[in-house]
């Protein structure tokens, strides 16, 4: 109930200040993207997750608000979309990954599952999954996710934004979300090396609803990156990010990543990918992402 109360209070702050920004918006872009990663994360059954996004950005000065919507195509039940991006979960079928929590000892607090899981599954790494959890491609609309941001700048070669988020629950584990209300804070420290590159700093923290047989950790997340743009508009970034975990006695994520950007006076194009360093990230994700001026 708690949750729900902050996180109704956080959608009505965050639809305040966009009705706010929709009056003295300066700037509105299109932001979208499609992406497909793979991987077998913590599962016996791989999971390949096909992702687009369409969205909004309207800018006031060192405002900025974002609304983006989620639309999901993959092949199992297993990866639920949440505010951070996709956890491994087991959607409708989390009661198996509670119980494994359980069996490497973890503390297990949703739903009715308090006994301890079968010895087998003790002797098993990956999590055995049930054949209904193997779906074959279904499309499915996710949960929306809003966010704001300010820009500090100055006269020093440093900058820092500072945002806030939530997750709205419109969507349950059949639509491959949680039900629940996801909502957090970022900061984003960025260092000027010169007029084409810089060093970023990123850090994060989330509360992330829990399924009704899983409880999940709030992940504290954190990135570093190096970009480089130059004169011509051609530019890429390498990065390495992670996060705790959010489903107890399995390792957090860990990723590398990289960047190619082309940035031209009517928008910005990009091709990235990245690799998982850990069970709980997918193997790989490659993706596109765009990002057009509508209102300038």
């Amino acid at each position: 109930m708690r949750t729900r109360v902050w996180g109704s209070a956080a959608v009505a702050a965050c639809l305040s200040i966009s009705a706010w920004q929709l009056a003295r918006a300066q700037t509105v872009h299109y932001e979208g993207g499609v992406s497909v990663s793979s991987g077998s994360y913590i599962f016996t059954e791989r999971t390949t997750n096909w992702t687009f996004t369409n969205g909004l950005a309207l800018g006031a000065g060192p405002f900025t608000l974002r609304a983006t919507v989620p639309l999901y195509s993959q092949n199992t039940t297993l990866i639920s979309g949440t505010g951070t991006g996709p956890i491994p979960t087991g959607g409708p079928s989390s009661g198996i990954v509670a119980d494994s929590v359980a069996a490497r000892g973890g503390n297990h607090q949703g739903g009715m599952r308090q006994e301890m899981a079968p010895p087998a599954l003790l002797a098993n790494h990956s999590v055995e999954v049930p054949s209904t959890a193997v779906t074959g491609y279904e499309l499915a609309l996710g949960d929306p996710l809003v966010s704001m941001s300010i820009t500090l700048t100055g006269t020093s070669p440093a900058s820092l934004t500072l945002g806030a988020g939530v997750k709205l629950p419109l969507t349950d584990t059949t639509s491959f979300g949680t039900g629940e209300w996801d909502y957090g804070g970022t900061a984003s420290l960025s260092y000027r090396l010169g007029y084409t590159s810089s060093l970023g700093i990123n850090l994060g923290y989330w509360h992330l609803g829990d399924l009704p047989d899983l409880a999940l950790n709030d992940p504290l997340m954190g990135s570093v990156s190096f970009a480089y743009l130059a004169p011509s508009g051609w530019g890429g970034l390498l990065s390495v990010s992670g996060s705790t975990s959010a489903i107890p006695e399995f390792a957090a994520p860990t990723y590398a990543g990289a960047t190619i950007t082309r940035v031209t006076g009517r928008g910005t194009l990009g091709l990235h990918g990245s690799v998982g360093l850990t069970e709980s990230a997918p193997d790989f994700t490659l993706g596109v992402s765009w990002r057009v001026g509508l209102v300038r």
